[in-house]
């Protein structure tokens, strides 16, 4: 974890202490079972463990509690999730702010959400594999693709840089061809993303001179990546 992720996590913890710890959440009896209830209870918020706190992150909100009960469990769950500690599928802990009508929130809890949403992507695309289904759903949030592309690390010796390749090599054709996938972007936020793959392909020349001799299978899906932005321009 990054030193800025950390912060931003404290952050959290402190913008949401005003929330207090609820004993008597109420859960729908079908799906919330009473050892469940017993396991969230079960520990403090900063010690509570995936099995202990998962089953709440999918459900929150829906079927277990109100947006007050989710801004209590919104920091643990927020650094679970950004340490992948967390079962829970992103879009769904990241769904859960749309769903407690974030933007609505007062002015500092939004502002702290906003900080810890951007360290967690510069984290993530910085330093863990490519999920594009990851960046979509950031993007949802934060609606400033432009910022998102700027803490894209494209040093060639880095996993940034990793993610650019495997970004061209999964997305894009459908970038190309606005394929289903990227209708959730915006049409300017499509021609963004183009752009920026496209004024960044020098530096897929120089990574694949770098790489033909001492990494053969990387300089491969270079070569091709560059090849496909170069034949689709």
């Amino acid at each position: 974890m990054t030193n800025e992720l950390e912060i931003s996590i404290e952050e959290l913890y402190k913008t949401f202490a005003k929330y207090p710890f609820n004993s008597t959440i109420e859960g729908c009896p079908c799906c919330v079972s009473d050892s469940d209830k017993s396991t969230l209870h079960s520990k403090p918020l900063r010690k509570l463990e995936d099995k202990d706190i998962s089953r709440y992150a999918f459900k929150a909100m829906t079927t277990w509690g109100d947006v007050n009960d989710f801004k209590h469990y919104l920091p643990r769950i927020f650094e679970l999730s950004s340490t992948r500690k967390l079962i829970v599928a992103d879009f769904v802990v990241l769904g859960k702010l749309e769903y407690g009508n974030w933007t609505d929130w007062d002015e500092q809890e939004k502002q702290t959400v906003l900080k810890f949403l951007n360290s967690w992507w510069k984290y993530n695309i910085n330093n863990e594999y490519f999920d594009s289904g990851f960046l979509i759903e950031i993007n949802k949030l934060i609606k400033d693709l432009p910022k998102l592309l700027v803490n894209w690390n494209l040093d060639i010796e880095t996993q940034g840089f990793d993610n650019y390749v495997q970004l061209i090599e999964s997305h894009y054709y459908d970038l190309k061809s606005k394929n289903r996938r990227f209708k959730v972007f915006k049409e300017e936020e499509v021609e963004i993303l183009k752009s920026w793959i496209e004024s960044n392909a020098n530096k897929l020349e120089i990574a694949f001179f770098k790489y033909e001799d001492e990494d053969k299978k990387f300089s491969k899906r270079i070569s091709d990546a560059l090849y496909m932005v170069e034949s689709m321009k």
